[in-house]
């Protein structure tokens, strides 16, 4: 089957003038289009772009599997459930049940669709002409290409091998094509270096006047509608992005010198802390009706959640969530995550107290909805992809010498409300590390994938689920490529 004339169907196209961030990603329904149709007009590739960014915030994907649900429960985030559910065979990594199989077959699927939509833009890009500007032109392709890096870098790092162990083992297929066809497992080595990194280094050269860098994020509407395809750029897998997540695949990698010089060039432009400055305590702790609970300033890039809210009520809120309702065991929070540091930001506006009845310990509010936030905030709707805290933490961890790694980490402990710690050894500083990376990143999918690149054991004091220490293993951390997928090889 030719994937021209089945994928694009999906693609929907824009409705009317919105206000705010509305007029940019709330898209409804409303008629099919060929591939033809949709890509004869400049608002035509646009739309098949807010498509693709759509796609992401889907349930299988950073909605909710890879985000603060399935990739969070396979790194042993939350308490038991009072009831049995999919989410309990999670917890206990059972993937060959049913529902988890399902949930696991979803997340492949919609992330190898998201990759041919991407596929079939970049076709039409190369062989149609004047229907955008060469600037439009390389800034487009330069957000394909690292999304369809980003898509398939999140793949290995969950279906693939243990790269710590065997980088040159069987992984997954890499999709360059417009068709729906059988690929060839690469090895994991390749994936990285001979197909995500050369994505990655493309899009980096086309995204050199991305307009973030002059502009920033630019995070507001403009009257102008024509205009509002080129801003929100926290929004677009964008060129400080690209950078970071280059830092990003370099670590994975084990590549620490690459690592670091790919942070550094974040870490030290003036510009990004300009554009992206570290949250304001001020108005953060001392706003009771809409805090950003996300430190959306700090977001390199993310997804927009029109009813991010509902990721609390129905996972979080202990009177709502019912079977579903996620909770670390009653005195991890405060005993083990946070450890008497209860001045750090993040303790302060991302946890509370429990106070329904029969519930105790703590709940994550990260999520929580904000008074009028849909029509007013930006962050409201906000949910973090990539964020400038990592490139601290990838710094902290590749710096050949401790000294300079524990700066590295006292300067994000500064922008998190704490004092600095001396540390000399570096084990001392990678356990330190791991608990940051517990505290930054929890609800946003990226602790399991710490676990499964370093391969080290969840340890009884990291472990929000019981007090048990889990041995890291393949059985544990490398969850089955879909059935489907491996009986047609």
């Amino acid at each position: 089957m030719n994937f021209k004339t089945l994928i694009l169907l999906s693609l929907i196209l824009l409705g009317g003038i919105c206000t705010g961030c509305d007029r940019f990603l709330d898209v409804q329904p409303k008629d099919q289009y060929t591939e033809k149709q949709l890509l004869a007009t400049r608002g035509g590739y646009y739309t098949a772009m807010n498509g693709l960014y759509n796609n992401l915030t889907s349930n299988s994907l950073y909605g909710k599997n890879l985000s603060y649900e399935l990739i969070d429960v396979i790194s042993k985030r939350y308490a038991p459930l009072a009831k049995s559910t999919y989410l309990t065979s999670l917890n206990s990594w059972g993937y060959a049940e049913e529902n988890v199989s399902k949930a696991l077959e979803s997340t492949w699927a919609t992330a190898y669709t998201t990759i041919l939509n991407c596929n079939v833009i970049l076709e039409n890009l190369a062989t149609q002409q004047g229907i955008l500007s060469p600037a439009e032109t390389n800034l487009m392709k330069g957000e394909l290409l690292a999304l369809r890096a980003f898509l398939h870098f999140d793949m290995l790092r969950l279906f693939g091998p243990i790269y710590k162990e065997d980088p040159s083992a069987p992984s997954i297929p890499y999709n360059e094509s417009v068709k729906i066809m059988n690929l060839p497992l690469l090895s994991a080595d390749s994936i990285v270096h001979n197909k995500i990194m050369r994505d990655l280094d493309e899009a980096e050269k086309l995204l050199a006047k991305d307009p973030v860098i002059p502009e920033g994020p630019m995070a507001s509407a403009l009257e102008d509608e024509n205009e509002v395809y080129l801003r929100y750029r926290q929004l677009r897998m964008n060129y400080y992005a690209v950078l970071a997540l280059k830092a990003r695949v370099y670590l994975y990698a084990g590549e620490k010198d690459k690592a670091l010089q790919a942070a550094y060039k974040l870490l030290k432009d003036k510009t990004v802390s300009e554009w992206f400055p570290p949250v304001d305590p001020n108005k953060l702790l001392a706003n009771n009706v809409d805090p950003d609970r996300v430190f959306s300033t700090e977001v390199l890039m993310g997804i927009y959640m029109k009813k991010r809210g509902d990721i609390y009520t129905y996972s979080f809120d202990a009177e709502n969530a019912g079977n579903n309702f996620l909770q670390p065991r009653n005195s991890f929070v405060d005993g083990n995550l946070f450890a008497g540091e209860t001045q750090d930001y993040r303790y302060q506006s991302q946890w509370a107290q429990a106070t329904s009845i029969g519930v105790t310990g703590h709940i994550f509010t990260k999520y929580k909805a904000i008074q009028d936030g849909d029509a007013k905030l930006f962050y409201s709707s906000f949910m973090p992809l990539i964020r400038l805290s990592e490139m601290y933490y990838i710094a902290a961890e590749c710096e050949p010498k401790v000294s300079d790694g524990n700066s590295w980490l006292n300067q994000i402990r500064t922008l998190r409300g704490l004092p600095e710690i001396t540390i000399t050894d570096e084990n001392e500083l990678m356990s330190k590390l791991r608990i940051e990376y517990l505290r930054e990143f929890w609800g946003e999918g990226q602790i399991f994938f710490m676990y499964k690149r370093l391969f080290v054991n969840i340890l009884n004091t990291e472990n929000g689920h019981n007090t048990s220490t889990y041995g890291a293993s393949a059985a544990r951390y490398v969850p089955p490529m879909p059935a489907k997928e491996i009986e047609n090889r």
